[in-house]
């Protein structure tokens, strides 16, 4: 699927992008990495348009900003992470690359780029930008994205073990719910359950949250309460499908194979049914 499809599956107003650019003066071009207006409008207009949900407009106007200063951090963060909220991981990573060549410190291009590289599925290389992210700061989503990256590596002990440290610092739902997910995949059923239960016990939990937690019950036996949690929202036909779905993970017979199925990689930057939430920001 090509950006420009991605870019049509959201609430892209390209007319507005358009209008937007065509409103904002554009200046002579920066070139020499001081912060310039003609820079600085365009990221104002690019956060309203991100903010409004206009992604499809958002972008250009980033990639505008960039190109008015291309010695400017600020473009780039913000191009890599809205190009990784559509999924384009490959362009997302290509700004983080040249973010991090301006400024190979930067704590937030470093975790972005391990996000798109999980998202990518090479949690090796995604460690390894985790690794280096860790000397310069840390976070919760720095955390997740280490466990998300265990758990596509099929180390559920490693994975675990990099959520609660999350946790420890806070009680995070992006981070208790790949936490109850990565135990439910790796058999440890009772904490699971109990993880995720917490879990939706958040404001902000949703439909992903309660689907893992069917997913926890059906795989522990209780198909009963997992039915009774997959009917808040889905309809009769498609409980059936996700039971037997459930049915099939349990028999897969390691935690890598049952993560690939799950497809907990998507979790990285998409807010799916098995997410495992969106390890930088939650908007």
């Amino acid at each position: 699927m090509t950006l420009v499809e991605r870019l049509k599956q959201h609430p892209a107003r390209l007319a507005i992008a358009a209008g937007l650019l065509l409103s904002a003066c554009a200046p002579a071009a920066h070139t020499d990495g001081v912060s310039g207006g003609g820079s600085d409008t365009m990221l104002r207009i690019g956060d309203a348009a991100r903010d409004a949900g206009d992604i499809g407009a958002a972008i250009p106007i980033y990639r505008r900003a960039h190109m008015l200063a291309p010695l400017q951090l600020d473009p780039l963060l913000r191009l890599g992470d809205i190009l990784g909220d559509v999924d384009a991981h490959r362009e997302a990573g290509n700004a983080w690359k040249r973010a991090l060549a301006i400024d190979p410190r930067s704590f937030e291009a470093r975790l972005g780029y391990g996000e798109t590289l999980a998202a990518l599925d090479q949690p090796i290389l995604a460690l390894e930008q985790f690794r280096l992210a860790s000397d310069l700061g840390g976070n919760a989503d720095l955390f997740n994205g280490m466990g998300v990256s265990h758990d596509l590596l099929g180390d559920a002990a490693a994975a675990q073990l990099a959520y609660r440290d999350g946790l420890n610092e806070t009680r995070s739902l992006k981070l208790l719910n790949n936490l109850g997910l990565s135990l439910a995949l790796s058999g440890e059923y009772d904490e699971a359950i109990a993880v995720l239960e917490e879990a939706n016990g958040f404001k902000a939990a949703g439909s992903r949250h309660r689907t893992n937690l069917a997913l926890a019950y059906a795989l522990s036996g209780q198909a009963g309460r997992a039915r009774a949690i997959m009917a808040m929202d889905t309809d009769e036909v498609s409980a059936q499908r996700a039971q037997a779905f459930y049915t099939m993970l349990a028999s897969l017979p390691d935690h890598e194979s049952r993560v690939a199925a799950v497809g907990t990689y998507s979790a990285v930057r998409g807010n799916g049914a098995h997410s495992t939430g969106n390890p930088r920001r939650a908007r």
